[in-house]
Formats: structure tokens, sequence, C-alpha cells
């Protein structure tokens, strides 16, 4: 069925290019959602990366993520007839890095977020650039997935590669790029790649001295809400668009979030995060500190196996169901398994681990498993273990409430249970999986329209922990720590 078009006073784009998906919607003055669009694209991992890469590879074809960019945006203008495009402000997913050459050609595929081969050289790379002080200035762990790490890999692994790169620059500012024809980025990304100095609001030189990279190498930083420059062709000419910001900072702004308040979103991957006028850094570089804008900060930390997570259990274990149907019958039979999963516990490190250990020598393991266990307790303790790493950064950030529940896995009332009853407080049930574009299209409004959206998140649903549920996911979550020190400790 075609969607029905739109008429009406003007809107304003968010565009959410996320890991493995983009989604664009349409956002009136009064925070509602008036059409969408949307598309996927690969993550390839292993021996199925883009450059033929190892089992710790994880890599996209940046032609393929801009093309179903586009082609969203495209989707999106088609439906609205008549209507006004105030501005088209992106959301960027963090962490990828593209190569581009002299005459803007992509040298090779995108790292992203998921890719652990970094990991390789960063002792090298410690040895000359101080991990406690780098941490001080950037707020972002001196860890395999920031460019630091990324660039000294490059660098070591790939130098003919590397001496050929004009720009360093991420998914979302080729897209700008191709948008607008200016090569510019948003401080909320930059303030995640762990090039940027928190403090001065710059490209730290320091860091860049160590790497041997110049800052005309990277992309000109603009404000949430400057105008990067408009759209050069197609239906949407002529539409300025703003730099946005970080799918994490904005997905905490579409859900209505205010500073203080904590937002658990669970997509590919998952994060605990909540906004503050001031950096909060953990003493043991645990957890990350970045910027949804100039005056904003965004602090939390980030799980690399969410969704991912259970999608690989439902690839393994729900097969012979497409991907729509494997996902509802998996969370319909873990709904009718026992909290604690009938003593299963699964250690979820399919891609290593962001906070809190930041080790991308983590591997996955099922443990207790026998032969009466179906599939059905394995998925069940798969989200346990998404939930149970999630507790950890929120323990991490001090537990503050209320706790609000975002992205894909919100729209489960399994998951927003369990999370409720692994955190044991009540979770706020914000649903919407485009909360990110929704923050994104946020910016490009008047308050007005944040004030509708926050009014409507203190109206949402809100749920409480299961009595009966809360000792045995605490033994189970005891039992899952346990695991982990045998293991790795």
């Amino acid at each position: 069925m075609n969607p029905q078009p739109v008429t009406g006073p003007g809107v304003v784009i968010g565009l959410d290019l996320g890991t493995t998906s983009v989604k664009a919607l349409a956002l009136n003055a009064g925070g509602e959602v008036l059409a969408r669009s949307g598309g996927g694209y690969a993550l390839r991992s292993g021996p199925d990366a883009a450059d033929g890469g190892d089992f710790g590879a994880a890599t996209q074809d940046a032609a393929e993520v801009l093309d179903a960019a586009l082609t969203a945006l495209q989707d999106l203008a088609a439906q609205l007839v008549s209507v006004p495009v105030l501005a088209i402000v992106p959301s960027a997913a963090m962490h990828s890095l593209v190569l581009v050459g002299q005459d803007g050609e992509v040298l090779a595929p995108a790292l992203t977020w998921a890719d652990t081969r970094p990991a390789e050289t960063l002792s090298g790379l410690r040895a000359v650039l101080d991990a406690a002080e780098s941490y001080a200035r950037s707020g972002c762990p001196l860890q395999a997935p920031y460019h630091p790490a990324r660039l000294w890999w490059l660098a070591q692994t790939q130098p003919e590669v590397f001496a050929r790169v004009a720009r360093f620059v991420s998914l979302t500012d080729l897209l700008l790029y191709r948008l607008t024809g200016q090569w510019a980025t948003s401080v909320g990304l930059a303030s995640t790649t762990g090039l940027w100095n928190l403090h001065t609001a710059t490209w730290d030189a320091q860091t860049l001295g160590v790497l041997g990279i110049s800052e005309a190498q990277l992309p000109a930083v603009h404000d949430a809400r400057a105008v990067v420059g408009t759209v050069q062709t197609g239906p949407l000419k002529g539409a300025p668009v703003l730099a946005g910001s970080t799918d994490g900072a904005l997905a905490n702004l579409g859900a209505g979030a205010g500073p203080g308040e904590t937002v658990v979103t669970v997509g590919t991957s998952g994060a605990v995060r909540r906004l503050a006028t001031e950096p909060g850094l953990d003493p043991q570089a645990r957890t990350w500190s970045y910027r949804l804008d100039l005056p904003t900060h965004l602090i939390g930390g980030a799980v690399n196996n969410g969704g991912l997570l259970l999608d690989w259990v439902r690839r393994g274990w729900y097969s012979e169901l497409d991907s729509q149907a494997g996902f509802a019958h998996l969370l319909s039979e873990a709904a009718g398994v026992p909290a604690g999963a009938e003593g299963l516990s699964l250690l979820p490190y399919l891609t290593g681990e962001r906070s809190p250990y930041w080790r991308g020598d983590l591997s996955a393991t099922l443990h207790g498993l026998k032969l009466a266990h179906g599939r059905a307790p394995v998925a069940r303790a798969a989200l346990e273990a998404v939930a149970f790493s999630l507790a950890q950064v929120w323990d991490l950030l001090g537990g503050r409430v209320p706790v609000s529940s975002t992205g894909g896995l919100a729209a489960s009332p399994l998951w927003n249970g369990l999370l409720a009853g692994v955190l044991g407080v009540p979770v706020r049930v914000q649903g919407a999986a485009d909360a990110s574009a929704i923050g994104a299209a946020l910016l490009g409004h008047p308050a007005a329209a944040l004030q509708a959206v926050r009014q409507r998140a203190r109206n949402a649903e809100v749920v409480r922990p299961a009595g009966e549920d809360v000792a045995p996911l605490r033994a189970a979550r005891a039992r899952w720590q346990a695991l982990y020190a045998r293991l790795y400790d």
C-alpha cells in the first residue's frame, strides 16, 4: 500500500543514519510525525567484511549506505505534497570511519564501532599517547572503537592506503557532502571520535600530532542547529541542511528526556545515556562523555551486543521463519520462560564489549545448557544478557531515575518488564523506534515542538518491576557476573 500524500504547514525531516538501517520522517511544529520512510543496508563482519577481513572485521559499503539514505529521502519527499520542508537534520550513528582520497573517492570499506581489529595495535598507541590524559581531554576512552586507535592501526597495517587519505570522515559526514557539497560534521559527532577536545571545543592538536594527521584532513565542525548548506539536487533541492548530532544524544531528545533523566536504548547495540550541563568522567574511564551540542553534554556508556545478539539467536534457532516472524516468535517463546532462563547464563560478547570492560577479546558463552533445554530458554537468556549488560552501565552512572526505554526493543512488553525488573525501578516506555529521527527533527523546530514531545513523554506508559521476578533476576545476574569473573578476571 502506497503512503497517503501529506499536505499542510511546514515540516522538518529527521534522517537517522543507523548501524543497519536508515529512518526518515517528517515532523510538524506540534511534534507529530506526518510521514515516514526507510531502508536497510548490511553490516559485514568477519570473512564477509567488504575488505576480506578477519573475524574482528565489521565494515560497511559507504555507497550502499548513502544510496539507502538518499532513497529514503526521495521516498519521503514523494509523500509531502505542497508541504514546505523547513530543514533536513541528520542523526548520526557514532564511530564510523571513512577514508576519502584526494579526488573524493572512498578508499576502503567504512569501519564501524563493531570492528575490533584496532585493538591489535592499541598497546603501541598507548606507549606514545597517555590513555588517562587522552580520556581527560576528549571524554573518550583510548579504546578500539575510537578514531585514535583506528587511525594508528591503519597507519601500522595499511600504510599505503593511509598515505593516500585526504579526509577522515564519518558516513554521515559523507552524506552531508553528497547533499550539500560541504565537508562538515556536528559538534555531537566530533565529540565521539576521541580527536575532539571536550574542554576547548576544538580538534585536539596533541592527539592529531601523535597520529600524524592534520586538522585540514578533518571536516569543519558546526553546532547542532547550524546550517551546513542546502540540498543541491533532487526533489528536496534548496532545503537547508543542519549539522544535527548523534543518534544517542538525539534519542534522549526524541524520547522527551530532560537533563539528568536516563534513557536506555536498544537497537543493534545498546546504551544508557543522560543529558547534562557539564562533562562526566569516570575515574577508571569505563564510560564516556560526549556532547549533544555545545551547551549540552551527553554522559553514558554503550554495549556492543543488543539487537545484534538477538538477531544471532534468531538466525541460529528460528531460521525457519523470516526476520519479522522470527523475532516475534523469539519474544513470544521467551515470555513463557520464567525469570532466570532455567539456569542458563549467556555472556553476549559476539563482538567484544565496550562499557564497562572495553575488551575486544571477549567472546560469547552459553553456560548451563542441558538436554532438556530448548530454544526458548536460550532466547530468554539472551534478553536477560542484554538487560544485565545495560544494568552494569546504569550502575556506573549512579542508577539515576526516571528511566525511559527507547529503540526497537522498547515495543516489546516482555523487554520493558525485564528491564524494570533488572534495574529494580519503574521504566517509562517511549516505545518509538525512531526516537533519534524525532530528536533530529526537533532541532529544526522552535522550542514548542520539544515541549509537546516532553508532555507526551510524561503521559507514557510506566512499567513497574514484577515482584515475583525481582529475586530470580537478582540471582541470575549474580550467576552471570560470576561466570564472567570465572572466565575473564
